[in-house]
């Protein structure tokens, strides 16, 4: 037992793990957490819960996407950001190589899918290279970048309100 201890020990001792014992929460805290959300703010979360679900609050969303890729890999940054101000920010880590232009298009998907999880309706996606293609004044050249086309094109037939524009760079902050 001793030598298998012993074994975990050295492998474990690779990583940084410290212990820390919980501390126990007082009375009084729990006592306020609970005063905090009592019935009488309920009305309040109903009336937020509702308008989180009307659509008029979903308005118009921005998508921004950026793919890279070198010789270290693929990085995909994706920011959706509501009309009223709210971002979510994403990025992913690709375990395969890619062009910088499919980087472009994995971005674009990637937050294309989580914009449709999210029920969005309207949505406005900034990009110069994925914009001339899907518009048709840039060839798509290369087999693998017209199926991202075609993957691009299905998921943007999802939502009611689909444009692909580029933002000035001066209001691309």
């Amino acid at each position: 037992m001793s030598r298998r201890m012993a074994k975990w020990s050295v492998k474990l001792s690779t990583f940084d793990i410290r212990y820390e014992p919980r501390f126990a929460i007082k009375s009084q805290a729990l006592a306020d957490f609970v005063t905090d959300f009592s019935d009488h703010l309920q009305n309040e979360v109903d009336m937020e819960a509702k308008q989180l679900l009307e659509d008029e609050y979903l308005g118009k969303w921005m998508l921004f996407t950026d793919g890279a890729s070198n010789q270290k890999g693929t990085s995909l940054g994706i920011i959706l950001k509501s009309s009223q101000g709210d971002i979510i920010p994403q990025t992913v880590s690709c375990e395969f190589y890619t062009t910088n232009n499919e980087a472009e298009y994995e971005a674009l998907i990637m937050g294309l899918e989580l914009a449709k999880d999210l029920q969005i309706r309207d949505l406005l996606v900034d990009s110069l290279l994925l914009t001339s293609h899907y518009n048709g004044s840039y060839v798509v050249k290369g087999e693998k970048l017209a199926l991202y086309l075609e993957i691009l094109k299905k998921l943007a037939s999802n939502f009611e309100n689909f444009n692909l524009t580029q933002v000035p760079r001066e209001e691309n902050t």
